[in-house]
């Protein structure tokens, strides 16, 4: 590792702690039995922007939220509610050494990434 790698690595490592806020009980986005896409975005609000950058994996989501009688979300429902609020699925098709994955990113940041 090259010393400007490493300094690079630690600047970046220090940038996202301090992006990063209190976490928040899972009971305060969703205690209440309020629309699924309203739960969504309070706790996509919890989340500190490095984690949003490098995108969200609907399975996390669907973790964090907790349905209706104790349940989890629909992913397609879920699919659908994040797509209203803006963001954007990008997929990586698999190779030889991943496999197929799928994550979501703000509108902004997917303009960002297909204009690198």
């Amino acid at each position: 590792m090259t010393d400007n790698f490493a300094e690079g690595l630690i600047a970046r490592l220090q940038q996202c702690s301090v992006e990063q806020s209190e976490p928040i009980a899972q009971e305060d986005y969703t205690a209440s039995l309020a629309p699924l896409h309203t739960r969504l975005q309070k706790l996509l609000e919890t989340l500190p922007l490095c984690d949003q950058r490098q995108g969200l994996s609907l399975l996390d989501l669907q973790v964090r939220l907790r349905g209706r009688k104790g349940g989890l979300p629909h992913i397609g429902e879920l699919g659908a509610a994040i797509r209203r609020l803006g963001w954007q699925r990008r997929r990586q098709w698999s190779d030889e050494t991943t496999s197929f994955s799928s994550k979501w990113y703000p509108a902004d940041q997917v303009q960002t990434h297909r204009n690198d």
